[in-house]
């Protein structure tokens, strides 16, 4: 894969991140957590005082709002998670 993003990625990429800024609260804290920082569920509930469960369901109210505002079938994003 080439170092450099053509335009149609970077106006994905730059959508994607609109999208998180406009995100409410623990959802977006959430978010950033797993996605950025790369934090474990059990870490994140640890930092935010709040279970795992929360942590789960804010990621994944997050991942709908992301994916309804990108209207893609195929989540393009996932690539950009480093496993």
């Amino acid at each position: 894969m080439s170092a450099r993003m053509s335009r149609e990625e970077r106006l994905r990429l730059w959508r994607a991140e609109r999208v998180v800024d406009q995100m409410h609260g623990m959802d977006r804290m959430v978010f950033l957590a797993i996605r950025v920082d790369e934090m474990s569920y059990s870490e994140i509930a640890e930092r935010f005082d709040i279970s795992v469960a929360d942590v789960e369901a804010h990621f994944a109210v997050a991942l709908r709002i992301l994916m309804k505002a990108m209207d893609e079938k195929d989540p393009w994003w996932w690539r950009f998670r480093l496993w």
